[in-house]
Protein backbone atom coordinates (compact mmCIF):
# COMPACT_ATOMS: atom_id res chain seq x y z
CA UNK A 1 0.00 0.00 0.00
CA UNK A 2 2.95 2.38 0.75
CA UNK A 3 4.92 1.45 -2.10
CA UNK A 4 1.43 2.19 -4.19
CA UNK A 5 1.31 5.94 -2.53
CA UNK A 6 4.77 6.72 -3.00
CA UNK A 7 4.34 5.50 -7.09
CA UNK A 8 1.04 7.80 -6.93
CA UNK A 9 2.58 10.45 -5.60
CA UNK A 10 5.92 10.46 -7.74
CA UNK A 11 3.79 10.51 -10.95
CA UNK A 12 2.28 13.40 -9.35
CA UNK A 13 5.04 15.05 -9.12
CA UNK A 14 6.45 14.05 -12.36
CA UNK A 15 3.10 15.25 -14.08
CA UNK A 16 2.87 18.60 -12.36
CA UNK A 17 6.32 19.20 -13.18
CA UNK A 18 5.84 19.04 -16.62
CA UNK A 19 2.80 21.03 -16.56
CA UNK A 20 4.78 23.75 -14.86
CA UNK A 21 7.63 22.92 -17.58
CA UNK A 22 5.10 24.27 -20.30
CA UNK A 23 3.94 27.87 -18.90
CA UNK A 24 5.60 31.18 -17.91
CA UNK A 25 7.77 31.19 -21.02
CA UNK A 26 8.32 35.06 -22.61
CA UNK A 27 9.88 36.32 -26.05
CA UNK A 28 13.16 37.34 -26.81
CA UNK A 29 12.60 37.89 -30.01
CA UNK A 30 11.31 36.59 -33.29
CA UNK A 31 13.14 35.10 -35.86
CA UNK A 32 10.83 35.10 -38.88
CA UNK A 33 7.00 34.72 -38.98
CA UNK A 34 7.26 30.53 -37.91
CA UNK A 35 10.07 30.59 -35.41
CA UNK A 36 10.70 32.61 -32.53
CA UNK A 37 13.55 32.69 -29.69
CA UNK A 38 11.96 32.15 -26.06
CA UNK A 39 13.46 32.22 -22.19
CA UNK A 40 12.04 31.44 -18.61
CA UNK A 41 12.60 32.01 -15.16
CA UNK A 42 15.95 29.87 -16.03
CA UNK A 43 17.12 32.20 -17.95
CA UNK A 44 18.42 29.18 -20.68
CA UNK A 45 16.95 30.51 -24.43
CA UNK A 46 15.73 27.95 -26.98
CA UNK A 47 14.40 28.21 -30.65
CA UNK A 48 10.64 27.44 -31.03
CA UNK A 49 9.40 26.36 -34.74
CA UNK A 50 5.77 26.65 -34.66
CA UNK A 51 3.86 23.12 -35.98
CA UNK A 52 1.80 22.95 -38.37
CA UNK A 53 2.90 26.04 -40.25
CA UNK A 54 5.41 27.24 -42.62
CA UNK A 55 5.86 31.18 -43.35
CA UNK A 56 7.22 33.16 -46.29
CA UNK A 57 11.31 33.36 -45.92
CA UNK A 58 13.20 36.11 -45.43
CA UNK A 59 13.53 37.39 -49.02
CA UNK A 60 10.04 36.15 -49.90
CA UNK A 61 7.39 38.50 -50.42
CA UNK A 62 5.26 38.93 -47.33
CA UNK A 63 8.35 37.98 -44.91
CA UNK A 64 8.06 40.94 -43.09
CA UNK A 65 4.72 41.75 -42.35
CA UNK A 66 4.81 37.78 -41.19
CA UNK A 67 7.17 38.41 -38.94
CA UNK A 68 6.15 41.84 -37.23
CA UNK A 69 2.67 39.71 -37.06
CA UNK A 70 3.96 37.35 -35.09
CA UNK A 71 5.97 39.63 -32.80
CA UNK A 72 2.97 41.49 -31.93
CA UNK A 73 0.95 38.75 -30.77
CA UNK A 74 3.56 37.21 -28.43
CA UNK A 75 5.78 40.43 -27.30
CA UNK A 76 4.98 41.09 -23.47
CA UNK A 77 2.92 38.02 -23.69
CA UNK A 78 3.52 34.82 -20.51
CA UNK A 79 3.38 32.42 -23.32
CA UNK A 80 2.66 28.65 -23.05
CA UNK A 81 3.54 25.89 -25.65
CA UNK A 82 2.22 22.57 -26.57
CA UNK A 83 4.70 20.30 -28.26
CA UNK A 84 8.19 18.44 -26.73
CA UNK A 85 9.42 16.98 -30.39
CA UNK A 86 12.57 18.70 -32.15
CA UNK A 87 13.47 18.86 -35.25
CA UNK A 88 16.30 18.57 -37.29
CA UNK A 89 17.85 21.65 -36.16
CA UNK A 90 17.00 20.92 -32.53
CA UNK A 91 14.03 23.43 -32.30
CA UNK A 92 11.24 22.40 -29.99
CA UNK A 93 8.13 22.02 -32.68
CA UNK A 94 5.06 23.60 -30.41
CA UNK A 95 1.71 25.08 -30.53
CA UNK A 96 2.27 28.31 -28.53
CA UNK A 97 -0.60 29.95 -27.06
CA UNK A 98 -1.20 33.31 -25.01
CA UNK A 99 -4.61 33.37 -22.96
CA UNK A 100 -5.07 29.62 -24.74
CA UNK A 101 -5.36 30.82 -28.27
CA UNK A 102 -2.98 29.19 -30.79
CA UNK A 103 -0.46 31.68 -32.25
CA UNK A 104 0.21 29.20 -34.84
CA UNK A 105 -3.73 28.89 -35.82
CA UNK A 106 -3.84 33.00 -35.64
CA UNK A 107 -0.63 33.09 -38.05
CA UNK A 108 -2.32 31.01 -40.70
CA UNK A 109 -5.90 32.54 -40.03
CA UNK A 110 -4.48 36.25 -40.94
CA UNK A 111 -2.92 34.94 -44.21
CA UNK A 112 0.44 35.75 -42.46
CA UNK A 113 2.11 32.27 -42.96
CA UNK A 114 0.67 28.99 -45.01
CA UNK A 115 -0.49 25.04 -43.46
CA UNK A 116 2.82 23.23 -43.33
CA UNK A 117 2.63 20.98 -46.46
CA UNK A 118 3.27 17.78 -44.94
CA UNK A 119 0.42 19.17 -41.72
CA UNK A 120 -1.84 16.34 -40.83
CA UNK A 121 -4.22 18.93 -39.72
CA UNK A 122 -7.21 19.71 -41.54
CA UNK A 123 -8.54 22.86 -38.91
CA UNK A 124 -5.03 24.02 -40.58
CA UNK A 125 -6.02 23.37 -43.79
CA UNK A 126 -9.35 25.21 -43.04
CA UNK A 127 -8.17 27.97 -41.56
CA UNK A 128 -5.91 28.76 -44.47
CA UNK A 129 -8.51 28.13 -47.49
CA UNK A 130 -10.66 30.61 -45.42
CA UNK A 131 -7.66 33.27 -45.39
CA UNK A 132 -7.48 32.29 -49.00
CA UNK A 133 -11.21 33.01 -49.87
CA UNK A 134 -10.97 35.89 -47.82
CA UNK A 135 -8.02 37.38 -49.42
CA UNK A 136 -6.33 38.15 -46.28
CA UNK A 137 -2.03 38.79 -45.77
CA UNK A 138 -0.58 37.37 -48.22
CA UNK A 139 -3.34 36.01 -50.15
CA UNK A 140 -3.80 39.29 -50.91
CA UNK A 141 -0.83 39.07 -53.14
CA UNK A 142 -0.66 38.50 -56.68
CA UNK A 143 -0.61 35.11 -57.79
CA UNK A 144 2.98 35.51 -58.58
CA UNK A 145 4.49 36.61 -55.68
CA UNK A 146 2.77 34.21 -53.60
CA UNK A 147 4.99 31.13 -53.74
CA UNK A 148 4.90 28.66 -50.66
CA UNK A 149 8.10 28.53 -48.66
CA UNK A 150 8.92 25.26 -49.15
CA UNK A 151 8.67 25.41 -53.00
CA UNK A 152 11.39 28.75 -52.40
CA UNK A 153 13.78 27.32 -50.46
CA UNK A 154 14.14 24.55 -52.99
CA UNK A 155 14.79 26.81 -55.75
CA UNK A 156 16.88 28.89 -53.36
CA UNK A 157 19.41 26.55 -51.85
CA UNK A 158 22.13 28.01 -50.02
CA UNK A 159 25.74 27.27 -51.92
Amino acid sequence: MMRAFVLCTLLFLVLACSQAEQEGYRLVYVQDGDSAVLCCDAGKKFTVRLLDIDAPEKHQPYAEESKALLDDLLDGEPLSLLGEKRDRYGRRLAVIQVNGKSINDMMVMSGAAWAWKYSKSKRMRALQQEAKDAGRGLWALPEAQRQNPWDWRQSHQRK
